[in-house]
């Protein structure tokens, strides 16, 4: 009786945003017809999601198009040129309304999990929440799902490749399915500017080859752009200097995106670091769509695979770049969301790396896959056999969670958000756990807030100070640790 009292109380917070989107369907219908054609369509979308959120309180994903919706439907009242007039100044307060709402309803309904405290609610968390499922709504709505012309397909080389690797010994031992590369020995140097900030364009041929007994190894060859290795470089004109690895998130890539994540005027300029920025594969020069990141999560499975085996691959090519061309003797590896699942799994096959720092760190990226995969080709392809088990199987020799860090915990560290919608805080608290840490370090935002908190920055600063990377007098104080 408790658990339908406390359901129907859960349903009573979206009935406000059930009223929005009907108030915005009332004003759309009385625009001009220009004005309609584009507001109309967007009301009755919002309809249906706050419907969902009322119906299905708990459920992410009505949040996720909230949230989506309410950033088109301010697009569409621009284009639009506010075609109701004054109803439209109402509609874009609405928008705003439903926008900050969607946020408000994922914190509340955020599930308890022993050891993470709960967000503080707050307007501005709301907003930043807001983002995270807007963002979430566009990867989820946006990705590659296997169909009926390539599903079976898919799920025979999933299970091909499964019973491969069990039969290789590769899942009880990890080690056995990597192989660790040489140092680079065609690196070629190109001066780029972006935004007014100089870097180094730096390229060379990758040496990755996938398992040619595993199934797409050969289709995965045929993506030409993945046969090189790009990464952006800040180095200062002095030697001896401390280097710095920094891994970007999924979709980036991108120099001035790679660069407004982590900035020059911090961590170059003002840590005083050389920092390197590896292009992960099927990202930004090296992408096989027209977005930067497709296939890495959608579409082929085995992409997947082959694609996080080569980052791997690269990035410890990088590191062997670093110490014998670069004479680097203190490196640090940093990475956020997709880029610290990374950073954690090179923690665990580099044993000279001085620091490795995880932010909102991907730690079960099956967990993540099968979670937002939609409902129906997720139960088409577990008719086919193809279950979230057989891809842990698969997943594993490239799981951070797989092997035991090689770093001391004193030079390892681990922070997240509360209100994460994009990587659970349950699995950067389970990261922590396998590092040998009490628990990450917490700050009361969002996944996309990460540039903006000061206890983030001041736990990158701490870790490398631990490290003897920089200096005390260069390190951020201590801010409010939430």
């Amino acid at each position: 009786m408790d658990q339908v009292l406390i359901h129907r109380a859960r349903q009573w917070r979206a009935l406000p945003a059930v009223a929005a989107a009907l108030a915005w369907l009332w004003l759309a219908s009385h625009a001009s017809l220009w004005g309609a054609v584009l507001l109309v369509p967007v009301g009755l979308a919002l309809v249906a999601a706050s419907i969902m959120a009322w119906l299905h309180p708990g459920d992410p994903k009505p949040h996720q198009m909230m949230a989506a919706l309410a950033i088109v439907g301010v697009v569409a009242l621009l284009i639009a040129g506010y075609a109701a007039g004054w109803g439209g100044w109402l509609m874009l307060a609405l928008a705003v309304a439903m926008f900050v709402t969607s946020g408000w309803l994922a914190i509340v309904e955020q599930p308890d999990e022993a050891g993470i405290p709960r967000p503080a609610g707050t307007t501005q968390l709301a907003a930043k929440v807001a983002l995270d499922n807007a963002l979430l709504g566009y990867f989820v709505s946006t990705a590659e799902i296997p169909g009926p012309h390539n599903a079976s397909r898919i799920a025979r080389e999933m299970r091909e490749a499964d019973a491969l690797m069990s039969a290789r010994g590769w899942v009880t031992n990890p080690a056995q399915f990597h192989v660790a590369p040489a140092c680079p020995d065609d690196v070629s140097p190109r001066q780029r500017e972006v935004f007014g900030q100089a870097f180094t364009h730096l390229r060379w041929t990758s040496a990755f080859e996938p398992h040619p007994e595993l199934p797409g190894a050969a289709r995965y060859l045929g993506h030409a752009s993945t046969r090189h290795m790009d990464a952006w470089m800040l180095r200062h004109d002095d030697p001896g200097r401390p280097w710095l690895i920094a891994i970007h998130g999924y979709r980036m890539g991108v120099p001035a995106i790679d660069l407004s994540l982590f900035s020059p005027e911090w961590l170059h300029h003002g840590l005083g670091l050389n920092v390197l920025m590896p292009v992960l594969p099927l990202h930004g020069p090296r992408r096989i769509g027209r977005r930067s990141g497709d296939g890495y999560l959608g579409g082929e499975f085995l992409d997947l695979v082959h694609a996080q085996t080569q980052a791997l691959f690269d990035l410890r090519a990088s590191v062997r770049w670093l110490q014998q061309a670069q004479g680097a003797e203190q490196i640090a590896v940093l990475g956020y969301s997709l880029g610290g699942y990374n950073a954690s799994l090179l923690a665990t096959f580099e044993a000279e790396l001085d620091c490795v720092i995880a932010g909102i760190p991907l730690a079960d990226a099956v967990d993540v896959l099968w979670r937002h995969f939609p409902v129906l080709p997720r139960r088409s392809m577990e008719s086919l056999g193809v279950t979230d088990a057989m891809l842990r199987r698969v997943m594993h020799p490239l799981s951070p969670l797989a092997r035991a860090v090689m770093i001391r915990p004193d030079r390892c560290a681990v922070f997240g958000a509360l209100a994460d919608q994009l990587v659970p805080p349950a699995q950067v608290a389970r990261l922590a756990r396998h590092w040998g840490l009490e628990a990450p370090v917490w700050y009361n935002g969002s996944h996309l807030s990460v540039r903006r908190e000061p206890v983030a920055r001041y736990v990158v600063e701490r870790a490398l100070l631990n490290a003897g990377m920089i200096d005390r007098e260069n390190a951020a104080p201590r801010p409010l640790i939430r």
